[in-house]
């Protein structure tokens, strides 16, 4: 299952072009979407890494051979058709003006999601063994995830939350909970919920509430890690954070655990474009210094360590042993402590994390995005 690193579909999240992307998503007439047949290769010692690019209004996604950078192009359509969001084998999701489209680049051929109508699909689209995506959508009353079968083309189950993440396992998807208000001592409030919930069973379990009105908080997403770690990004006015989720019986808590957090003091950080490894053993993530340029992080939570680079990038994906980022090669080598800079152009790097050193993959034309 491959996935845009993305953060425009809920309130406080930072990334620029694809903010653009879908801006103009609203206000262009939706069309017909076109793939182009997927071209088999031939044995490749590392798993490709998958590369949506933008330039002029064209949108292109290719894989790139992480050992040579040669691209091979999947699919290409107008920016107007649909944004590709998450990526299965021959299926490419995508998030239109009004709903989700699912192509089949075999057959070429492509429908609309049922029930999708103004739908994201959060964190994670589909499930690796059986034919199911996920979508979460705002009903009158509240906002539910769906989770649907794209081959019998029927809602299998829903449950109450949105940004839905599966686990590890495949048979558990995270959410975050539906805000709820309360009144205590005459004071009004709110709270979120964080919810567990078993496609096998249809339980639903809340692990943690988490109070957002008195702290003025968002809880922007919710992640599964290794040995039953939940991880959660919160967002204040000014910044956004990961913290461990330290409950899981329904209590009420305080997020004042930070996740790997940098060992300097000082300035406080930036933490957002959570990459997390299939198996749940590696993460990487982007982190930055109000107004400055952001840098990538590698944890390692089997040895539970902490690996910081020296380089400037963004929006990670990690594979292959390697925490592959995006970065312009007149800023990558630039200082943490220096002002930020837009990028100019692409480059496809690979981190060697461990050893804090870099390679460059290819360049890339336009503006450009990871699959996952």
């Amino acid at each position: 299952m491959k996935k845009v690193k993305r953060a425009f579909l809920r309130k406080g999240k930072v990334n620029l072009f694809f903010q653009a992307l879908l801006f103009s998503l609203l206000f262009l007439q939706n069309s017909g979407i076109v793939g182009v047949n997927l071209v088999q290769s031939g044995f490749e010692p590392l798993s490709p890494i998958y590369v949506v690019q933008e330039d002029k209004g064209i949108l292109r996604l290719v894989s790139v051979s992480p050992t040579n950078g040669k691209t091979k192009l999947i699919y290409t359509g107008a920016l107007e058709k649909g944004l590709p969001i998450f990526r299965k084998q021959n299926y490419i999701l995508f998030k239109t003006r009004k709903e989700l489209f699912l192509l089949n680049l075999t057959s070429g051929k492509g429908k609309t999601v049922p029930g999708s109508k103004d739908a994201f699909p959060g964190n994670s689209g589909f499930f690796r063994g059986k034919p199911w995506l996920l979508f979460s959508r705002k009903t009158s009353e509240r906002w539910e995830t769906v989770v649907f079968d794209y081959e019998k083309e029927k809602e299998v189950s829903v449950a109450p939350g949105l940004q839905p993440f599966i686990s590890a396992d495949q048979n558990y998807v995270y959410l975050v909970g539906n805000e709820v208000k309360y009144s205590e001592h005459g004071e009004d409030s709110t709270r979120v919920p964080i919810h567990k919930f078993s496609t096998e069973t249809g339980i639903i379990a809340t692990l943690a509430w988490i109070e957002t009105g008195k702290e003025k908080l968002q809880i922007l997403d919710v992640y599964s890690l290794l040995d039953d770690l939940v991880v959660v990004r919160a967002a204040t006015e000014k910044e956004n954070k990961l913290y461990i989720l330290g409950a899981s019986q329904g209590e009420l808590v305080k997020l004042d655990r930070p996740f790997y957090p940098p060992k300097t003091e000082g300035n406080s950080k930036e933490q957002f474009s959570l990459s997390v490894g299939t198996d749940g053993r590696t993460v990487a993530f982007t982190e930055r210094s109000e107004g400055k340029s952001s840098y990538i992080v590698v944890v390692d939570l089997v040895a539970k360590r902490r690996f910081e680079s020296s380089y400037l990038g963004s929006f990670p994906v990690v594979k292959n042993g390697y925490a592959y980022f995006l970065g312009d090669p007149n800023i990558v080598n630039g200082s943490k402590d220096g002002e930020y800079k837009p990028y100019t152009s692409f480059t496809l790097y690979a981190l060697d994390y461990k050893k804090d050193q870099i390679r460059v993959i290819t360049p890339l034309y336009g503006k450009a995005e990871l699959l996952e």
